[in-house]
């Protein structure tokens, strides 16, 4: 396969949705339908930010899963849906479409132990065509960091406040968010809510860059929570829900006028925004704007968008050399205004790219030049408006072609392999990489999960230490004790650990699988070969210093033994507490069901219970603690000799082997080496059900 190093230009693309009809089950009243959607329709263009505005529970959410195809949502599988979604007047293929676009959470997911450009570098991998070289991959993350304006912190790393180790801002956390997905280049990018839980400027700097995105011929969505007035001043086009009706929908420019004409006039110096909100809080009001707007869209009274034909050919005269050599765009009023103010490239009426400087003129809306710009441009208003002239358009970056071109065409399959992102191997190494480097720089994560094990090794050492006596009743009572208390060290440590662990990594799965970065497969593998030397180095600390502490033999081959049956037997348990948390989906309800399991398994190993009841005893045959149990307390007495007063002669001193010594409710029958060879077993079967209860839970969206 011959490398690459650049990819065909990307093209804009129009989303258009039509009479989207959405209900969920109330199961407050017998799961009757419970309508979330109702006659929703619009558009989405090349070149322009669309901001979807509501009240809580007016469906805005909702809406941006359905228009992203967004499976991953905890609602999806629950929503039945009606109308239809156009991508370029063509009915949407799923999987070509989720090629083609992006979808940012709320919630910045991201590992806190890498920096910037390793963040970026990550995803690039992994979901870059894997026919382009190093160097252009290397050339597109650095594309990304300059054009989201991350250069300043691409060394810096991510971090997390709730562990202590600091980071970049919360705004830039963001940012790092949508390059990630920046990277392949989408014309579609969906953002839920980007500007929640950040400060004014920071909020602001994060719209900013929607908007200079947006002016690279990009199709950008976004829901939107009461923005300030700086930030409404850089929309383009907004669609107001209320009940999950759409209450405006059209230029910004055209939504104070539309409330006008429905009776509801924004009052002087107050932020338009704020004012919509609050008006479609009050039922009736919501109806009666919405039915006026329903109205006017019979009539068609409201300004319309940008055509997709205006559109396209703005978009071809900018990314052209030979184009125009200058571009007329409108905004009226303060947004135009703010929108040079803040050095935000200008929008053309449709998508473009302009770095030429600006210089402003003010025309009188009644002249010829006014209307036919106002026309062009698709806003309508009242006043004077502000004409940007820009200077002569540069040709566009190489970008990456969305492989929409190719794959539509091919009923929404990626046929054409150069087009297909990371191999298996390259995923399973990427993933490999970005675990160990994780742990390696959380120091005081790594230290705690070694130093507990040593401290419970020193514990556990001191409390047995001088105490493996000859004599055959405290000598076996001692050395079993002591094996069992390591046992259960095993047990609850590392599947306690694990399910504390998976909250936090569940999270970050369920993103990079709902973007198709890897395959499950490859994060298993990736995991396992990350987690198994981590905890042989958490057993061998364990081992080397209980072991010879306590007085166990000191013979090199039960060492070994003690660490072989230890480190599987701990294996097992992380591996249960993987499928308990993925099984109950929260950590509270993995650790009460885990300590349940385990203390029941603990009760019949055949030490705390001498004679198990008959309806117990299977328990004591498919638990893994049995056969653990069983194979080190008979290597551990093979080779000793044990002394006891002789029943009939007080005098007298009787010699007991250690192999004679093992108490029969331990001594399940068996040789070590089946005993071992059936622990080695359950271990491969509990990693299969490891695999197994990921696909499950990510086939049926549970995690």
């Amino acid at each position: 396969m011959t490398a690459t190093n650049s990819l065909p230009q990307r093209d804009g693309l129009e989303i258009t949705w039509n009479k989207l009809n959405v209900t969920v089950p109330d199961r407050a009243n017998n799961n009757a339908p419970k309508s979330i959607l109702n006659e929703v329709s619009g558009c989405a263009k090349p070149g322009r930010l669309l901001a979807i505005m509501g009240a809580s529970g007016a469906g805005k959410s909702t809406l941006l899963d359905v228009l992203a195809a967004n499976s991953a949502s905890n609602s999806a599988s629950s929503l039945t849906l009606a109308g239809e979604v156009l991508v370029d007047g063509q009915p949407r293929r799923t999987r070509a479409f989720r090629q083609q676009s992006c979808y940012v959470q709320q919630r910045d997911v991201l590992l806190c132990a890498a920096t910037v450009r390793e963040a970026i570098a990550t995803s690039a991998a992994l979901r870059l065509p894997r026919t382009l070289t190093a160097e252009r991959r290397a050339e597109r993350v650095e594309e990304v960091i300059r054009e989201l304006d991350l250069a300043a912190c691409a060394d810096t790393l991510i971090g997390d406040e709730t562990i202590g180790l600091k980071g970049v801002s919360g705004g830039q956390k963001r940012r790092v968010s949508l390059g990630i997905e920046l990277i392949k280049d989408p014309a579609i990018i969906f953002l839920d809510e980007p500007t929640s839980g950040l400060d004014s400027e920071m909020a602001l700097g994060v719209v900013q860059a929607l908007v200079n995105l947006a002016r690279k011929n990009r199709t950008v969505v976004c829901t939107i929570h009461q923005p300030n007035s700086d930030i409404t001043a850089l929309f383009d086009d907004l669609m107001l829900l209320a009940g999950g009706r759409v209450a405006y929908a059209g230029p910004w420019d055209g939504a104070v006028p539309a409330f006008a004409a429905a009776g509801f006039a924004c009052p002087m110096y107050k932020n338009p925004t704020d004012y919509f909100i609050s008006v479609l809080h009050d039922p009736q009001s919501a109806a009666s704007i919405c039915d006026a707007y329903a109205a006017s869209q019979r009539s068609g009274a409201l300004p319309a968008l940008p055509s997709p034909t205006a559109a396209k050919a703005g978009a071809a005269a900018l990314s052209s050399p030979t184009g125009p050599d200058a571009l007329v765009t409108v905004q009226t009023g303060a947004a135009g205004a703010m929108r040079t103010a803040r050095g935000v490239l200008p929008s053309p009426g449709a998508a473009g790219t302009s770095t030429g400087h600006l210089t402003l003129e003010v025309i009188d809306r009644a002249s010829p030049a006014s209307s036919a710009s106002g026309v062009a441009g698709g806003i309508t208003g009242s006043g004077g408006a502000l004409v940007s002239k820009a200077a002569p358009a540069t040709p566009a970056t190489p970008g990456f072609k969305s492989l929409l071109s190719r794959s539509m065409s091919k009923g929404g399959d990626l046929a054409d392999k150069s087009l297909q992102g990371a191999s298996w191997f390259t995923q399973v190494k990427v993933l490999s990489v970005r675990n160990g480097r994780n742990w390696l720089r959380n120091p005081n994560l790594l230290a705690s999960e070694l130093l507990q094990y040593v401290f419970i090794s020193l514990f556990m050492g001191l409390m047995y230490f001088d105490s493996f006596t000859h004599d055959l009743s405290d000598g076996v009572t001692n050395r079993t004790a002591c094996i069992w208390f390591a046992f259960a060290i095993m047990c609850f440590t590392p599947a306690y650990t694990t399910v504390t662990a998976w909250d936090k990594d569940r999270v970050l799965l369920q993103r990079e699988l709902s973007q198709r970065q890897y395959s499950l497969s490859a994060y298993y593998v990736a995991r396992t070969a990350c987690i198994i030397p981590l905890q042989a180095a958490q057993c061998l600390l364990f081992v080397a210093v209980s072991y010879f502490f306590a007085g166990f033999q000191r013979d090199a081959g039960k060492f070994f033994l003690f660490f072989a049956v230890l480190l599987m037997f701990q294996l097992i348990s992380e591996g249960l507490g993987l499928v308990c948390a993925i099984v109950t989906r929260t950590a509270t309800y993995a650790i009460i069901v885990l300590t349940f399991l385990l203390l029941l398994l603990l009760s019949f190993t055949g030490f705390l219970v001498t004679r198990i009841p008959v309806y117990f005893r299977w328990l004591n045959k498919a638990s893994y603690l049995t056969y653990a149990f069983s194979a080190l307390t008979m290597s551990e007495f093979d080779g000793l000799t044990f002394e006891t007063q002789d029943p009939l002669d007080p005098a007298a001193t009787l010699f007991v082997p250690g192999s004679a010594a093992v108490p029969h409710s331990i001594d399940n029958g068996l040789t070590i080496g089946e005993n071992v060879g059936i622990l080695a077993g359950m271990c491969v079967f509990m990693e299969a059900s490891k695999l197994f209860a990921l696909h499950v839970a990510y086939k049926f969206n549970l995690m």
